[in-house]
């Protein structure tokens, strides 16, 4: 590789070009963290999870391929999975196909949430398939449940779901095959995916907001 990282700390990291010398240098820049953010699970943690993750997925992705001849189909539910996809389908090591969907749970009668479903962004084709969804939290449950159940009545042969944080409550519908965190408490999740009033969803890290519950993003 003729690029390396020759230096690197909390301000800045410089790149070296073996071949041509070119020296590139990157200032760090500070985030600003609201002050009522208290981090849960930091990059370290993140990565760590996606790669153990990844881990059991693939034995999975490659028997699909070595038994059926195609592809497992993986397909993220926007807009929150986004960075997760992302990073645990680079860490499986065999083939995948990526797609995408946007599905919304509501109520036909005042459009908040409820029980009723519809997707905004269809994936690609399922019929036939082995099918990984892909989300950043499994909160109620009902969003993956419905799409579990959209995905076997569009013809997959088998569907499984792969969420960074499990939200462990009595309520939950669903429970997800593949767990990165487990976490029992009512707290709002930002960062990594997840947002904050449509903000704060590029952070690296995952937090929760003090003093606010799912409840108070309930329409968000």
């Amino acid at each position: 590789m003729a690029i390396v990282l020759d230096f690197q700390n909390k301000y800045a990291k410089r790149w070296t070009n073996l071949r041509s010398g070119l020296v590139i240098v990157r200032t760090m820049m500070i985030r600003e963290i609201p002050s009522n953010f208290k981090r849960v699970y930091s990059k370290e943690d993140i990565a760590y999870s996606v790669y153990k993750m990844a881990g059991r997925i693939r034995h999975w992705v490659k028997d699909t391929h070595e038994t059926v001849g195609q592809q497992v189909l993986a397909i993220c539910v926007l807009r929150g999975g986004v960075f997760f996809f992302a990073d645990l389908l680079k860490e499986i090591p065999y083939t995948v196909e990526p797609s995408f969907c946007r599905a919304m749970s509501y109520s036909s009668e005042d459009n908040t949430q409820g029980n009723e479903f519809r997707l905004v962004v269809e994936p690609a084709e399922m019929k036939g398939r082995y099918v990984l969804l892909v989300d950043d939290i499994c909160d109620s449950g009902k969003t993956l449940k419905n799409l579990h159940k959209y995905a076997l009545e569009n013809g997959a042969e088998m569907v499984k779901t792969a969420v960074l944080i499990h939200r462990n409550h009595e309520a939950s519908v669903y429970t997800p095959d593949y767990i990165g965190f487990e976490y029992t408490g009512p707290e709002w999740f930002a960062g990594y995916g997840m947002e904050d009033k449509n903000h704060n969803s590029n952070f690296p890290e995952v937090y929760i907001i003090q003093g606010e519950s799912k409840e108070d993003h309930v329409n968000d």
